[in-house]
């Protein structure tokens, strides 16, 4: 709640921010904070100057607030994409993909960046063709006979919508077995019913891991 008014009626009714209705030095007419009167926006402003001028600890504390948040968080993030309208959708993955390549160009030398990873394929092909093979044997390990010509074209589907959204969105999505392969506590099938089509950060964070649906 805000109240109206100078700093002492605020102070009076508990409210945590007051109005005045006078410009504060720097010419804004925001809310002001009752404990400082600080003006909020001259607030945000320094901590934008100081963040600009020394990054690094505020991203260590807001690194250490993520893990330490990580599921209220992700569940907030859930929320919030489950009720966002096409417009908002559009902006925040306009958003995420301009932050990407941000971050790829101030990163070059990062190794989890594709021209990095590009290399390290070409320099070590061995590894590359070892863990081809480990894959295409628990696929054919965990792929039933009794699959009809209709799974199988299913499963061709899901391979071209995530090679179709990743061209659209600009952005890649994989095909994930929701029970995985090789799980350490459960092991799925490759069959239509156990895929999904998800963008690669979540099918990265979710890894051989068995994700309960909500």
């Amino acid at each position: 709640m805000s109240a109206k008014g100078p700093r002492w009626v605020a102070q009076q009714v508990g409210a945590k921010t007051y109005v005045t209705g006078v410009a504060c030095k720097r010419g804004h007419l925001s809310e002001r904070v009752t404990d400082t009167g600080t003006c909020i926006v001259c607030r945000k402003e320094k901590e934008q100057e100081r963040y600009a001028a020394n990054p690094e600890p505020f991203r260590k504390i807001a690194l250490k607030y993520s893990r330490a948040n990580r599921e209220m968080l992700a569940e907030k993030a859930r929320t919030n994409r489950a009720n966002e309208t096409a417009e908002q959708r559009q902006l925040r993955l306009e958003k995420s993909r301009k932050r990407a390549v941000e971050w790829r160009v101030a990163n070059p030398q990062h190794e989890n960046t594709k021209a990095v990873k590009q290399r390290w394929k070409i320099e070590n092909p061995g590894k590359v063709n070892a863990h081809g093979a480990k894959r295409r044997a628990a696929l054919l390990q965990r792929t039933p006979h009794w699959l009809t010509e209709d799974d199988i074209w299913l499963i061709e589907q899901a391979y071209e919508l995530a090679s179709l959204r990743s061209k659209m969105l600009g952005f890649s999505w994989h095909v994930d077995h929701i029970y995985p392969l090789q799980g350490k506590t459960v092991s799925g099938l490759h069959t239509p019913l156990n895929l999904q089509v998800i963008p690669w950060l979540d099918n990265i964070r979710k890894a051989n891991r068995l994700v309960e649906r909500k």
